[in-house]
């Protein structure tokens, strides 16, 4: 997702239009999460910060805790659930030093089935599909979100 693939445009869209509608259900979760994996890897600092703040301030209360919970321990000192600022943070500082948890937070594979954190990175409705922490509504959020970032930020210096 990032840089800016204009042969990917379209899915970007899709991934726009699904956080706007709330309804994750016709997106394809092994590609969002290559798309949202790429989004940690490569886009710049301050964009991943304000979409994952963006992110967590959506996410119900309940969610960011039980999100919060199922982190490593490490890790779940600077997830505050109370603040969607310090979970963006520490969201990213553990992209940051642990890029594969992401995978393991997905539970691996889109094909995982199951909810844990992947049912809990994102705003409930519909598309579910893959396991772990963040699960096909909060993969499916995510992935708008970035692609809305990415979309808006395409002419800006290297930016998506």
């Amino acid at each position: 997702m990032f840089p800016f693939d204009q042969n990917n445009q379209q899915q970007y869209q899709q991934y726009a239009q699904a956080h706007d509608a709330g309804d994750y259900s016709g997106i394809d979760q092994e590609q969002a999460y290559g798309h949202v994996q790429q989004f940690m890897q490569n886009a710049p600092p301050e964009m991943q910060q304000q979409v994952y703040q963006q992110h967590f301030e959506q996410m119900p209360y309940e969610q960011r805790q039980q999100f919060a919970q199922q982190l490593p321990p490490q890790y779940q000192q600077q997830m505050d659930p109370n603040d969607p600022q310090a979970m963006a943070q520490g969201f990213h500082q553990m992209g940051q030093e642990q890029p594969g948890m992401l995978g393991q937070l997905l539970g691996g594979s889109a094909s995982a089935g199951g909810g844990g954190l992947g049912s809990l990175l994102g705003g409930g409705g519909a598309g579910g599909g893959m396991g772990g922490a963040l699960g096909g509504a909060g993969l499916g959020s995510l992935a708008g979100l970035a692609a809305k970032a990415v979309m808006g930020n395409r002419g800006g210096g290297g930016a998506f």
